[in-house]
């Protein structure tokens, strides 16, 4: 989708919130918002509607708030969606799973939906009480439509930067590391291939905090690394790369050994770059291939 199908998207979603009485702010999130996120085709469109407490019920077309759990796609909705997007292919109502726990606070419900033209729409309907909240959890976020003058959020800075670990942090994500190497030994000596590399990919995490905080460090910390650190790739060297990408090669248990390798010697030889930069002490410098299970 061009700009120009952008602008329109969001001419239509305040059209639309103008509309509806009940809906007293309409804000719009995530990587449309950041002005460092990759802008391409397959951008979802994130909005949150907030609405009075005593009027989602009305607006969400359930008999009471107590029924929030069961709340489908309101009839308005699926109308407005037809209209500017097309057909509705797909939709996931977390708040009505009972298998897959929802993460939002009570009272607030989404709606995702899918559409026959690759377009996403992430909609979130939440209480106008819980404003501060909604900062909280959403500091990429920008007021497309404010009818009471309610909506104070400004967007820091931080969620577009890296992390700049402090001492106490950095210990944490080496021993975040060196913990979970110990438990994919132990998966590798139990011969468990499939938790011996869920437990590689969850020690990934940890070496892909130490890289990022290194790019920082080198290249400066006003840097976007794109979400789950999609672009990471983009700043290391091309030694990293290859170990990196040679580290997904785990169909036996002989290669997770190997990745498992492969990723300890990357990840020690970060820390010591950082401890060389920044001054800091490595706490774990001794468990550098040592083996805790024989």
């Amino acid at each position: 989708m061009n700009q120009q199908t952008q602008i329109n998207t969001i001419k239509a979603i305040k059209n639309f919130t103008i509309k509806h009485k009940a809906i007293t702010i309409a804000t719009l999130e995530g990587s449309r918002v950041n002005p460092k996120a990759k802008k391409d085709k397959y951008q979802d469109y994130d909005i949150s509607f907030f609405v009075p407490l005593d009027s989602m019920h009305e607006f969400l077309e359930i008999s009471s708030q107590s029924d929030i759990k069961s709340a489908k796609i309101p009839s308005k909705i699926l109308v407005f969606t037809s209209k500017h997007f097309g057909r509705l292919i797909f939709s996931q109502l977390p708040e009505s799973m009972e298998f897959y726990k929802p993460d939002l606070p009570p009272n607030w419900v989404s709606f995702l939906m899918l559409f026959a033209n690759g377009v996403r729409l992430d909609l979130k309907i939440i209480p106008l009480q819980d404003l501060n909240a909604y900062y909280e959890l959403e500091p990429l976020s920008k007021v497309l439509v404010d009818k009471d003058n309610l909506f104070t959020h400004t967007i820091p800075q931080t969620p577009f930067s890296i992390t700049h670990l402090s001492q106490k942090c950095f210990d944490d994500v080496c021993n975040e590391f060196y913990f979970t190497l110990s438990n994919v030994q132990k998966a590798l000596l139990r011969e468990q291939f499939i938790l011996a590399n869920h437990l590689l990919d969850s020690m990934r995490k940890a070496l892909f905090v130490m890289l990022s905080f290194k790019v920082g460090l080198k290249q400066g910390f006003n840097l976007w690394l794109g979400k789950e650190n999609a672009y990471i790739l983009h700043y290391l060297s091309k030694k990293e790369v290859k170990i990196i990408r040679g580290s997904y090669h785990t169909h036996s248990l002989k290669h997770i050994a190997k990745s498992l390798e492969i990723l300890e010697e990357l990840f020690s030889k970060s820390v010591k770059h950082i401890c060389k930069k920044s001054d800091y002490k490595n706490p774990y410098k001794n468990l550098y291939k040592y083996r805790f299970y024989k």
